[in-house]
């Protein structure tokens, strides 16, 4: 009896609250920057990244700083290359532009998150060829056009380049970083049997301590795919810097319709020539060109117009228009063969006039406008003849 009192008692006290080894603290360490880009751009060399928001753990930050390393031909980029180090708003875009090399040269670069002690890994190494620096369009305008801003530009369109693509081989990791989750070991098969490869120069071996990479050159014949190589249009709302291009592929012509710029705004727009897009080889901008936007586009005219003679005079009658800004209507009069003036302004709930002034015994022309709310006046009606008798 003694023993099973002892076994109740244990079961009923309270228990001391462990429930397990304490989690670790989460991790600060920054992931590797997103969206890495290495372009030429004009006479600049232009590096940029998205910063992280977060830690690794998802730990968010409030500052941060984004490293770009960047070296020329084979050179090391830890141990000879050059280091541009910025300060980022965590989930911001960062640009660093640095002058561009001579034509022909191969250069380098990728870029990693720093914040506090903790560095994160490096982004895959891109690379690009240096292009010798490419004519940028001029004369660039920006009208106001129904839809939106007509952009129409001259300038030469560059021809493609397809550079050669630089890359880490396979199963080499960019650079040092977090150690991989663990997982199953990779499963062995066995090669399929293929016949020899046709007999190839060996490379010239690398030097003690060079990276790890390969330039694969381009292949012949024609490109399938995406255009590369034309104009790309760039937009900027009042303040604003510029963004992305506003199409996703080059274009061919040297006209633009940007119908998706808001009412009201001011837009600022530029144009580049591309020669390439991956990795991006484009010229200097063109000419500034800046418009304020606004509605020029007309109602459509008023419908089912109609005069009749009533006791004090004329009414002329019109179908109400369904345009979504109507602001009113405009009514015009002409006496026999004499000009076609206006004689009246109605507002938006109107969709008669009574015209007391008219003679007996002389003939009218009436024609009837529909306005918007910007002020912009449709064309007229098909006049109608009427005289009181």
């Amino acid at each position: 009896m003694r023993h099973h009192a002892i076994v109740l008692l244990a079961v009923l006290l309270p228990g001391c609250g462990h429930r397990g080894d304490p989690l670790p603290p989460l991790r600060r360490t920054p992931p590797a920057p997103q969206e890495f880009r290495l372009a030429q751009r004009g006479d600049a060399l232009e590096l940029r990244a998205l910063a992280p928001a977060a830690s690794v753990d998802g730990v968010a930050y409030e500052a941060l700083r984004v490293e770009f390393l960047h070296a020329e031909g084979s050179k090391d980029l830890e141990k000879a290359g050059g280091r541009r180090e910025v300060p980022a708003a965590p989930g911001s875009r960062v640009v660093v532009s640095l002058p561009l090399p001579a034509p022909g040269t191969t250069v380098r670069g990728a870029a990693r998150a720093v914040t506090g002690g903790e560095r994160g890994p490096r982004t895959l190494t891109l690379a690009l060829v240096v292009q010798a620096p490419l004519e940028a369009p001029r004369e660039l305008t920006a009208a106001l056009a129904e839809d939106g801003v007509a952009l129409s530009w001259k300038g030469v369109r560059p021809k493609e380049i397809v550079p050669p693509a630089v890359g880490p081989k396979p199963g080499v990791p960019p650079s040092p970083g977090l150690p991989p989750a663990p997982g199953p070991p990779p499963m062995t098969v066995a090669p399929k049997a293929t016949p020899p490869p046709a007999a190839v120069p060996p490379a010239a071996p690398a030097p003690p301590g060079a990276e790890k990479t390969e330039v694969v050159p381009a292949g012949g014949g024609v490109v399938e795919g995406p255009r590369r190589n034309g104009f790309f249009v760039y937009r900027r709302l009042g303040g604003e810097a510029y963004g992305e291009p506003l199409v996703d592929e080059p274009l061919e012509r040297r006209s633009h319709g940007d119908t998706t710029v808001p009412q009201g705004a001011t837009a600022c727009y530029v144009v580049r020539a591309v020669a390439a897009t991956d990795p991006l080889v484009e010229s200097g901008p063109s000419n500034e060109a800046c418009v304020e936007v606004r509605d020029i586009a007309a109602p459509a005219a008023p419908a089912g117009l109609a005069v009749l003679p009533r006791e004090g005079g004329l009414e002329v009658l019109w179908s109400p228009s369904a345009e979504p800004d109507l602001a009113g209507y405009r009514v015009y009069r002409a006496k026999g063969d004499g000009p076609s003036e206006k004689v009246a302004d109605t507002g938006l709930t109107r969709a008669s006039w009574l015209d007391e002034t008219a003679e007996r015994g002389v003939v009218y022309r009436y024609a009837v406008t529909a306005l918007d709310q910007a002020g912009n006046e449709s064309e007229p009606t098909e006049p109608v003849e009427a005289s009181l008798p």
